[in-house]
């Protein structure tokens, strides 16, 4: 037998893996993985800042709302319940405490 000549799929593919041996290398790849989140809302987080004694009085009534209803309660949920409650709170009574508290 005669060896083939002419253009063959062994042919085409060392002239491939030549041409690919010839290319410049990308040597810094960056690879990044994407880490899912439990992103609640698509706002960023607000900060509050209170003094220590503030803090630590938070830090009660989140206990105590937390042995209440047996679940954790943070102040992220306390927020977004007093949120809820704007309707059935004292404006006048909740305008005097925080000025009492400032």
């Amino acid at each position: 037998m005669s060896k083939l000549k002419g253009v063959t799929a062994l042919n085409r593919r060392k002239e491939r893996k030549a041409e690919a041996d010839v290319q410049p290398q990308k040597s810094e790849k960056i690879t990044t993985v994407a880490t899912r989140r439990n992103v609640t809302t698509g706002t960023s987080p607000v900060p509050m800042r209170l003094p220590e004694n503030d803090k630590a009085e938070l830090g009660l009534w989140l206990e105590e709302l937390s042995e209440a209803t047996g679940k954790k309660i943070t102040g992220a949920k306390l927020m977004r319940g007093l949120i809820r409650m704007r309707g059935k709170l004292n404006q006048k009574a909740l305008i005097k405490a925080i000025n009492e508290a400032n």
